[in-house]
C-alpha cells in the first residue's frame, strides 16, 4: 500500500474554533483506557473504539500480546474543550500543543482537546495522544533505554495514523506534519541525530528538525526495505553495552551512505505504510456514562489535581475543592478529590477524614483507599507511635491489594511501610515492589527504589540491568545524572562479585 507525502504547513484552524460554555462530560470505560471527556455521547465512544483499535494495530505490528490491565493500570485521557485549557494545564506558553502526557505508577494520564471522528484522518490532538501512547507502550515492551531520535522516531511513525470505514486501519503514514520542519526547519547532521551527547553540544539551538530526521529515519529502517534487520542489529548493541555512536556504526556502517539515502528517501513521490485489515483488531466492550451534576462541577478541580500541582498552586486549589465538596457532602466521589486536594495542600488529617467518608459511602471507591493510604503515610512520617501508625498504613494497603490485586501503589507503600518502620524488608514485600515496577515501567521513583533494593541484596546483575533505563535516559544525558556515577558503582562491585566466584585456576604441576 503506497500514499503520497505533502510539503505544507501546519493546518492552525482547529485551534481557533469556537466552544460553547455548557460542559457535558462523558466517562467511557475499555479494556485498555478510560476516558474522560467534555463531549457528547457518540464522540466519546468513537474516539474510545479508535484508540482501542490503535492499541490493538499497534501491539500486533509489534508482535506483542494485548493483556487487559487491571483497571488502574489503565491510561486515563482527559479531553478537554480547547487546545488553550490543554495549554493552561500544562504551563505552556507557545501556543502550540495540543496534548501531553504524564506517566505514573497506579495513574498515568494524558490530555488533549477536543477530538473530531468524522473523517479517516486524524486530527492533531489525536496525533498527539498516539504518539504518547506509542511512548508509553515502549517502555513497557523492554527494559532498554533507546536513544533518543530512536524513541521520537518510534512514536513519530506510530502516531501517523489513518481509520478506514470497514473498520481498519493504517500505520506509519508519511509524516506530513512534519514536511515544512524537514524542508526549513536548522538541520540536524546524521552525527548529532545518532549521538544524543553530540546534538546536546551542538553550536546551532532552537528549534531544528530532530522529529522529522528522527520519524524519516525511523520509517527508512522500517519500511524501505533496502536495510532489512539493521534496526533489530542496532538495538541489540545497545543492549549489549554499546554506546550510542557505536551501535550506529556497527548496525549501519557507513553513516554518510546512510545520510545520502535518507536524503534521497524524503525526495521520493511515494512511501509505504502498514495496512491492517478489520479483523486483525480487537476493540473489545465499550461502557459509557455521563458524569453526574458533582462530578461535573468537580472536573475543573480533578483536573489540575491530576495534573499535578505544587504547594503553592495546591494551595490556590483546595478552597474550591471544598466549594464543590460543601454542595455535594455525601458524593462519595467528590470527597475522594477532596482528600486528594487537601493531602496536596499538606492537610492529612482532613484528607484521611475525607476518605474515610467516602469509604463508608462505597467501600470498593479505588481512589479513596488511595487518597487514604497516601494520607495515613504523611501521617505516620511524623506519628508519636510510630509502630501503630504504619500498622494502619498496612492495613489500608491490604484493604485494596484486596480489591484490585495488580494496583501498583499498594506494593509500593507496603515496602515502603516497612521501610519507614525501619523494619525488615520481608520477602514479600521487596517482591511486590518488582512487580510495581512491572505494571509501571515507566516510573522512575519506583525504578530507582528497586535499584536500591536490588543493590542491598548484593543483587548487583540486577541493579545494573533495572539502572540502565535511567543512566541512558536519553533525555537526560547530563553529567549530573545521578544514575550515571552510580551505575559506573554498581559495575564494578558486580565485576568484582564474578571474579570473587569465579574457582580458583588449578595449580601447575611441576617437576
Amino acid at each position: 500500500m503506497k500514499t503520497r507525502i505533502a510539503v505544507g504547513l501546519f493546518c492552525l484552524w482547529a485551534l481557533f474554533l469556537p466552544a460553547t460554555a455548557r460542559a457535558e462530560w462523558h466517562e467511557a470505560s475499555s479494556d485498555h483506557f478510560l476516558v474522560i471527556a467534555d463531549q457528547k455521547e457518540k464522540d466519546v465512544r468513537e474516539f474510545t473504539e479508535r484508540l482501542e483499535r490503535y492499541h490493538s494495530g499497534l501491539l500486533g505490528i509489534l508482535k506483542r500480546p494485548s493483556e487487559k490491565p487491571s483497571p488502574s493500570n489503565r491510561v486515563t485521557i482527559f479531553i478537554v474543550r480547547s487546545a488553550g485549557q490543554v495549554q493552561k494545564l500544562a504551563g505552556d506558553k507557545s501556543g502550540w500543543l495540543q496534548g501531553f502526557y504524564s506517566p505514573r505508577a497506579g495513574g498515568s494520564v494524558a490530555f488533549a482537546s477536543r477530538v473530531d471522528t468524522d473523517g479517516s484522518y486524524i486530527s492533531q490532538s489525536e496525533q498527539t495522544l498516539f504518539h504518547e501512547y506509542a511512548h508509553h507502550v515502549m517502555h513497557g515492551a523492554s527494559e532498554w533505554a533507546t536513544p533518543r531520535w530512536y524513541s521520537e522516531g518510534f512514536a513519530e511513525f506510530f502516531s501517523t495514523v489513518r481509520f478506514e470505514k470497514d473498520g481498519g486501519m493504517g500505520i506509519g503514514l508519511p509524516a506530513n506534519h512534519r514536511a515544512a520542519e524537514l524542508n526549513y526547519a536548522v538541520d540536524v547532521p546524521i552525527e548529532a541525530l545518532l549521538d544524543s551527547a553530540t546534538y546536546e553540544n551542538r553550536k546551532v539551538k532552537g528549534y531544528d528538525e530532530f522529529y522529522g530526521r528522527s520519524w524519516l529515519l525511523y520509517h527508512y529502517l522500517q519500511m524501505s526495505g533496502t536495510r532489512p534487520g539493521q534496526l533489530t542489529k542496532y538495538r541489540a548493541a545497545l543492549a549489549n553495552g554499546a554506546t550510542e555512536w557505536d551501535a550506529a556504526q556497527t548496525a549501519f556502517g557507513d553513516l554518510k551512505v546512510l545520510d545520502k539515502e535518507l536524503k534521497a528517501y524524503l525526495n521520493k513521490g511515494k512511501m509505504r505504510y502498514l495496512p491492517i485489515a478489520a479483523d486483525k483488531l480487537a476493540v473489545g466492550p465499550i461502557t459509557i456514562r455521563k458524569l453526574s451534576e458533582a462530578e461535573s462541577a468537580m472536573m475543573p478541580v480533578i483536573l489540575e489535581s491530576k495534573r499535578g500541582v505544587d504547594a503553592e498552586s495546591a494551595k490556590v486549589l483546595l478552597p474550591k475543592a471544598q466549594a464543590v465538596a460543601a454542595k455535594y457532602p455525601d458524593d462519595p466521589a467528590i470527597l475522594a478529590a477532596l482528600a486528594e486536594a487537601e493531602h496536596d495542600a499538606g492537610n492529612y488529617t482532613a484528607a484521611l477524614a475525607a476518605a474515610d467518608k467516602a469509604l463508608l459511602a462505597a467501600p470498593t471507591l479505588v481512589n479513596a483507599h488511595v487518597q487514604k493510604i497516601y494520607a495515613l503515610s504523611r501521617l505516620a512520617e511524623n506519628a508519636t507511635n510510630a509502630d501503630a501508625a504504619w500498622k494502619k498504613v498496612t492495613r489500608a494497603v491490604t484493604a485494596l491489594n484486596k480489591i484490585e490485586t495488580d494496583h501498583p501503589i499498594p506494593l509500593i507503600y507496603y515496602y515502603r511501610s516497612l521501610q519507614m518502620s525501619g523494619k525488615d524488608i520481608s520477602e514479600v514485600a521487596a517482591h511486590g515492589l518488582e512487580r510495581a515496577l512491572q505494571l509501571a515501567p515507566y516510573d522512575q521513583a519506583v525504578r530507582w527504589q528497586v535499584v536500591q533494593q536490588l543493590m542491598d541484596e548484593e543483587n548487583f546483575g540486577g541493579a545494573y540491568r533495572t539502572l540502565m533505563p535511567l543512566a541512558n535516559d536519553p533525555h537526560n544525558r547530563s553529567e549530573d545524572n545521578p544514575a550515571i556515577p552510580l551505575l559506573a558503582e554498581i559495575k564494578e562491585k558486580y565485576e568484582a562479585q564474578l571474579a570473587a566466584a569465579q574457582p580458583p585456576a588449578p595449580a601447575s604441576s611441576g617437576k
